[in-house]
């Protein structure tokens, strides 16, 4: 009679287990869909958030790239204008083609 007794004490403790059991998946597939959701959409924000950073980063390394060619560009002017200067001071015409710079 015991033996009965504790086959049916194995049995309800086996159900009981399998309704915990499948409360437990369900509570996991809950919190796993809860946490997709959210990495979704913070994946989302981080895209749009190194697009921004990204484009800043191109606006200024455009802007640098601009500002040390005005640079150059400047530093060649000046040479220029101290060359015809420097010409004119020493009492040299300095001619392109048929016209006078100086």
């Amino acid at each position: 009679m015991s033996s009965i007794v504790s086959s049916l004490a194995d049995l309800v403790k086996s159900v009981f287990a399998v309704i915990y059991s499948f409360f437990e998946t369900a509570g996991h597939l809950v919190l796993r869909t809860v946490d997709f959701v959210f990495q979704f959409f913070s994946s989302i924000v981080n895209v749009f958030l190194e697009f921004a950073k990204g484009l800043v980063d191109l606006a200024g390394g455009i802007v640098q790239f601009i500002l040390g060619n005005l640079a150059v560009l400047a530093v060649l002017a000046l040479a220029g204008f101290g060359f015809l200067q420097y010409q004119r001071r020493q009492g040299n015409t300095v001619q392109v083609g048929n016209k006078k710079l100086n």
